[in-house]
């Protein structure tokens, strides 16, 4: 999403009118769900997607002719055989689209643009919202905080704290309908261990959306060009981690340090927080000989099961190299964030 509003901030500030693409609801079976975008420019797609398919070629096309009639647009795609809107898709759902017409000359949406990309770096929540209509009106866009709106195009509505939502939902307020969801997640993934697993995993997670800070004992291995994409970098001791790091229970810890002395001291500093998930790497021994060491330290087995601590970390694809296995770490992670997103 950052990228997407890089993008959108660079076009406009070079007077070029937009389209944002959005998934604002669907049915059935498709290929993305709520919340996903694209924005379009005068010649095209510009960055993002909404699934691709004869779906985003549509709505392609379409957000090409509302940049040069200047208005908005709410369609609904059906992918799949229908005698009256059959379009050659057969996914089997719907899919419903919101095609926002961006003024260049709108200082406002301009500002809201620049705020939020301001904010990726904060550690609080953040949901995007907007005014889900049609026709040639400007553009209402939003952002909201947990206290309350941060900055607004238009009116603000009279209860910004509904759009607090865990997922791309829709809301009526009134005789507005509105499509809100979350932007900046205020989670981290915490990554122990600079070494090869990491320096793959990084610039992978932050991709997919996760914002990573990485730590270890080494100084020679956390310098911005090793971890460009990284939040921050922190170097301490994995003996006394928590006097440099405090997880919430928003938080994921990854866990792929050099040694298996350093492994246990950041298992057993997780184990004491609220971590969403801890991932530990390593062999079927080393994570017994942990797991033993955390039964004599007091820990219980309920905690160290494996629904608490995944161990071995990543989904089992016989992932070897350091890139497999980063790869195998995120996908199990996006499992994760999904899975806690629908609860």
């Amino acid at each position: 999403m950052k990228g997407l509003l890089t993008i959108m901030l660079d076009e406009l500030r070079q007077k070029q009118p937009l389209v944002l693409v959005t998934i604002v609801g669907s049915t059935g079976s498709t290929p993305r769900g709520a919340g996903s975008r694209m924005v379009v420019g005068a010649h095209g797609c510009l960055y993002g997607t909404i699934g691709g398919g004869i779906s985003e070629h549509l709505a392609e096309e379409e957000a090409k002719t509302l940049i040069q009639e200047k208005r908005s647009q709410i369609r609904t795609y059906t992918l799949h055989p229908s005698t009256e809107a059959d379009i050659g898709a057969v996914c089997g759902g719907d899919v419903q689209v919101h095609l926002q017409y961006l003024d260049p000359e709108d200082a406002g949406i301009t500002s809201v643009i620049e705020t939020a990309l301001g904010c990726f770096s904060a550690q609080e929540n953040l949901w995007l919202v907007h005014e889900l209509g049609s026709g040639p009106r400007p553009a209402c866009l939003g952002l909201v905080g947990a206290a309350g709106p941060v900055r607004w195009t238009g009116s603000v509505p009279h209860d910004p704290k509904a759009f607090l939502t865990p997922q791309g939902t829709q809301i009526r307020q009134g005789k507005t309908l509105y499509f809100c969801d979350p932007l900046v997640r205020a989670s981290f993934v915490y990554v122990f261990g600079a070494g090869h697993v990491a320096q793959e995993l990084v610039p992978l997670l932050t991709h997919v959306g996760f914002r990573c800070i990485v730590f270890d004992d080494r100084e020679n291995l956390l310098g911005p060009q090793r971890f460009p994409d990284a939040e921050k970098t922190l170097r301490g001791d994995f003996a006394v981690i928590s006097s440099q790091v405090g997880i919430t229970e928003e938080d994921y810890v990854v866990i792929v340090t050099r040694s298996h002395t350093c492994d246990f001291q950041a298992t057993a500093f997780a184990l004491g927080t609220q971590a969403r998930y801890i991932g530990i790497i390593g062999s079927q021994t080393k994570l017994h000989l942990i797991r033993e060491k955390l039964r004599a330290m007091g820990f219980s087995p309920e905690l160290i099961a494996a629904k608490r601590v995944h161990a071995p970390i990543g989904l089992a694809i016989k992932s070897e190299t350091p890139a497999e296995i980063a790869v195998s770490i995120a996908g199990e992670m996006i499992l994760a964030r999904a899975s806690s997103q629908e609860r």
